[in-house]
């Protein structure tokens, strides 16, 4: 699974959610919980929403952090 990082420190990565759907979510610097990106759906696959991701990581200058 890819994981970005914004201007701001922010980490976004997709996780699952409850049952099974798939979501981008971001997690601010410092802080211990991942919050659920507002802009982009829940989906049914793992690759769908990985897709969303990778799109709104492009379209907001984010950087893909190696692992």
């Amino acid at each position: 699974m890819a994981e970005y990082i914004d201007k701001r420190g922010w980490k976004f990565k997709v996780m699952h959610g409850l049952g099974d759907v798939w979501k981008a979510r971001y997690q601010k610097p410092g802080a211990r919980s991942w919050k659920c990106v507002a802009g982009l759906p829940w989906r049914w696959n793992r690759e769908d929403a990985e897709d969303d991701l990778e799109v709104y990581a492009e379209a907001h200058g984010m950087k893909k952090v190696e692992e």
